[in-house]
């Protein structure tokens, strides 16, 4: 036989995966995949948890800068447009902790009306996530409560549209102590009541 000839033994012989081994790998994939996605979901859980209390952080040194600047100018009473303090806007009660922005002269209610807690988030954060008073359409929805002391402030980037108390993943601000903390119904977070 010459070089150019095809013996009768090489036509025909393609390779290919047999209907088991395609259904073998088709289970292996499944198998995969049903113990990654759930791990996949989990890290978005962790990553909304981590930004959250990246948030309450800061929130926090900002509530304790704006009761150091109230200290450190000898404040003993409430301060109506904080001078020293980001855009000197920001408004505090009698123990120098802030209750909102421009809130003029009165009580030491957080804020007037229901955009109230808005204007500590804003005023309090540099470059803050959006925050909404009456819906929810940005990455958090705040609400005043608790006698007008306490701030609420729900995550809604994850979708979630619950309420103050049982949203999955909250940011709890009180006025009276100036205490900041992450809470929610998620297993790995206190109860916000």
């Amino acid at each position: 036989m010459d070089k150019n000839s095809i013996s009768v033994n090489q036509i025909g012989t393609t390779k290919a995966f047999t209907l088991i081994e395609l259904v073998v790998v088709i289970t292996i994939i499944g198998i995969i995949s049903a113990y990654a996605l759930p791990r996949f979901a989990n890290l978005k859980d962790e990553a909304d948890l981590a930004q959250a209390q990246g948030i309450a952080g800061a929130l926090k040194a900002g509530i304790s800068l704006v009761k150091a600047t109230f200290d450190s100018q000898g404040n003993s009473v409430r301060v109506q447009n904080l001078a020293s303090f980001g855009d000197g806007t920001i408004d505090t009660n009698n123990m120098g902790y802030p209750i909102g922005t421009n809130k003029g002269n009165g009580n030491e209610n957080i804020g007037i009306g229901s955009f109230c807690c808005a204007g500590v988030w804003n005023g309090v954060l540099i470059s803050p996530p959006t925050v909404a008073h009456d819906n929810n359409n940005q990455q958090y929805r705040s609400y005043r409560h608790t006698g007008s002391k306490v701030c609420s402030y729900v995550y809604r980037g994850g979708g979630d549209t619950r309420g103050r108390n049982t949203a999955a993943l909250v940011i709890k601000y009180d006025s009276r102590n100036g205490e900041v903390v992450v809470c929610g119904q998620r297993s790995d977070l206190p109860s916000c009541n």
